[in-house]
């Protein structure tokens, strides 16, 4: 549970921090942050993806214990990385200064893709351990430190490039602040070892690929809304997608951190069937939790934008999240149900095929007349990218062989989720504010809550009378 709630908190921070960004850097000034904090992930997700991956599959504690040169070696692949991506940022500095680019940017990109590289694997690391305390540690000072740095330089310089200067020391120091939790003489002590880095390449390539493939939609439209409106109008996409994208990618990673670990644990002391079990009980809990969440958003919306919403980007915001709501549950579906059936058959060569997929689709939707590459334009193209790489990998599914939720399960959540739909979408009518928001996200709990309930969703009817029974076996009220 403490997993969970402190990457609610989390997503809480970072929503803060990221409208405090978009306020005082403004749309040209957020556009520009925005493209090179994208480039900074995409060279992130290419050369540090795949140790964050290996770590979650195949560090443990038993495996701490058992196999010291795998920290070793993923140690020492880290710090290489790291190293040299900040050695490449000054060089591209320079190049970028002779042609009169934006040099810090170009520098901090870079940097940032180390920093947070480091910052995801500690992540990884310690949740593979099942040391919660120390990974809410981790996040929190992440977050102090970045509502300091990121949120302090935004407000006070106005400058992308000091921006995500602070967005970059704030994932670097909070990494090395909490050195010591991780430390681990055994590692320290032995020799990496080629072939446990090979073996890390063949499981995290493919995932990182995919991850790349599917970070450059995002980024490419960003880029093309740049070139044919103007950094305004990136910055106006850029907003919705961050803020969409960061609640899912929130909510998948606050479940996955937990329910991933239990079915390599499962798949480690009790064999692959039980690993392929616990799977299919995930996909069920995350569909359970993605697809009311996004939904909610959609019905909140109105409410949300005049309230939180810069002045700036209100109206565009609310199209452009409306048209990626779809591709983002089909995203986070594909991240966070299916694709973990891949990872624990250790077969993740489909994600790069389902991604390919997804990019030639956003392309085939851009190029296709009328070619005006407007903010919605964008927006639908990059939705009907990622629902068509969500159908690819889905198509694919069987060479993971994998075991499925209950059909009562399935039902049950497109039945709640449809009949909260239909019970609030009315209320979107109130005036925006405060009482409109509340009263209609308490109306869509009620409704999805009572039908998760009847249909025992994900078994969570069975989980609240089993703890019933258990505090009342204990005596507690």
């Amino acid at each position: 549970m403490l997993i969970i709630l402190i990457n609610i908190f989390n997503l809480l921070v970072n929503f803060v921090i990221g409208l405090i960004i978009a306020s005082f850097l403004g749309p040209d000034s957020f556009g520009r942050f925005a493209v090179a904090i994208g480039a900074g992930g995409l060279i992130q997700v290419a050369l540090f993806g795949w140790l964050r991956l290996s770590a979650a599959r195949f560090y443990s504690e038993s495996a701490r214990t058992a196999r010291p040169e795998l920290r070793s070696s993923l140690d020492r692949a880290l710090w290489t990385l790291a190293f040299g991506v900040t050695l490449a940022g000054l060089a591209c500095a320079a190049i970028a200064q002779r042609f009169d680019a934006a040099p810090a940017l170009v520098f901090w990109a870079l940097a940032f893709a180390a920093a947070n590289g480091a910052f995801e694997y500690r992540l990884a690391l310690l949740r593979a351990r099942f040391h919660d305390k120390g990974y809410a540690g981790l996040i929190l000072v992440k977050n102090a430190l970045s509502l300091a740095l990121t949120a302090g330089l935004a407000w006070t310089t106005g400058s992308a490039g000091l921006t995500l200067a602070g967005t970059t020391l704030s994932l670097g120091l909070s990494a090395l602040l909490l050195g010591r939790v991780l430390r681990d003489p055994a590692a320290a002590q032995t020799r990496p070892r080629a072939s446990v880095l090979r073996e890390g390449l063949a499981y995290g390539l493919p995932l990182s690929a995919s991850l790349l493939l599917f970070a450059l939609i995002p980024l490419a439209n960003r880029a093309l809304g740049a070139q044919a409106a103007g950094f305004a109008e990136a910055g106006q996409l850029s907003l919705a997608q961050d803020i969409g994208l960061r609640l899912v990618l929130t909510i998948g990673y606050a479940m996955d951190q937990l329910l991933f670990q239990l079915a390599v644990r499962a798949d480690e002391h009790h064999g692959e069937s039980h690993g392929r079990a616990q799977v299919a009980q995930n996909m069920a809990i995350m569909a359970a939790i993605l697809l009311p969440a996004l939904a909610g958003v959609w019905l909140v919306l109105p409410s949300f934008e005049a309230l939180i919403v810069p002045a700036d980007y209100r109206g565009a915001f609310s199209n452009a999240l409306t048209l990626l709501l779809p591709g983002l549950a089909a995203y986070g579906l594909m991240t966070f149900a299916l694709a973990p059936a891949f990872q624990i058959a250790r077969r993740t060569w489909p994600v790069i095929a389902a991604a390919g997929v997804a990019c030639v689709a956003d392309a085939l939707l851009l190029i296709l007349p009328p070619r005006d590459w407007s903010l919605d334009r964008l927006a639908l193209a990059q939705t009907g990218a990622l629902i068509a790489g969500f159908l690819a990998l889905l198509a694919l599914s069987p060479l993971a062989k994998p075991h499925w939720p209950r059909w009562r399960d399935t039902i049950g959540i497109l039945a709640a989720t449809l009949a909260m739909i239909g019970a609030v979408a009315p209320l979107r009518a109130m005036t925006p504010g405060v009482g409109a928001l509340l009263t209609q996200a308490l109306a869509g709990a009620l409704v999805y809550g009572a039908i998760a309930l009847a249909f025992d969703i994900a078994g969570v009817r069975g989980a609240l009378l089993s703890r019933q029974k258990k505090r009342a076996a204990a005596g507690r009220p």
